[in-house]
């Protein structure tokens, strides 16, 4: 359950930096865009979340959400690994354009954040 909490944790902290400055938020996407290792840790980072929502749903007060979640994030992983690194880099280019849109995501995804430590640690 602790693990889930910090994953919701993580989920607040992005979520303020989105809300706080989109143009930081869009500088970051380009700048880690150009990592080398930008590709592989964008895989290994949603396909080990994933696994640790599907591995400890059942500790929290809603275990079919995280059970679905964590699928998602795992489908995720392996979609970016077939779609390869450098669609995945254009896209994350094209994504940082969309600077409108962190603001309302980071509330969005605060909510999210808020309901995962309350579901993990509520139990």
């Amino acid at each position: 359950m602790y693990v889930i909490a910090a994953i919701g944790l993580l989920t607040i902290s992005l979520s303020c930096l989105m809300m706080a400055s989109p143009d930081a938020w869009a500088a970051g996407i380009l700048a880690f865009a150009q990592k080398p290792y930008f590709h592989a840790a964008e895989i290994i980072t949603r396909v080990l979340a994933g696994g640790a929502l599907v591995f400890f749903a059942e500790q929290t007060l809603h275990p079919p959400v995280f059970v679905f979640a964590g699928y998602v994030l795992v489908a995720v992983g392996a979609f970016l690994l077939l779609a390869g690194s450098s669609r995945h880099r254009d896209f994350a280019v094209r994504s940082a354009s969309f600077k409108t849109v962190f603001r309302p995501a980071g509330v969005v995804g605060f909510a999210a954040g808020a309901f995962v430590i309350y579901s993990a640690l509520g139990r």
